[in-house]
């Protein structure tokens, strides 16, 4: 059952949460969508991160090994 907001004072425990109510399927939903963003954006930049790292390798590894 759900509680009127004009019959319960705002000033009330009652009265403050009485129209603040999130739908459970809402909550979830984002939910979801935050992590298959999350999954995209780690998905994107493991490799770049990966090539980033392997490049500054070979670039310290060109560095030292001049002989001219």
């Amino acid at each position: 059952m759900a509680i009127d907001p004009e019959v319960i004072p705002p000033s009330s425990e009652k009265g403050s949460r009485a129209g603040k109510y999130i739908p459970k399927w809402a909550v979830y939903s984002s939910a979801g969508v935050g992590v298959l963003i999350l999954v995209g954006l780690i998905k994107t930049l493991l490799p770049l991160i990966g090539m980033a790292f392997l490049l500054a390798f070979i670039w310290s590894q060109s560095e030292t090994y001049r002989r001219y």
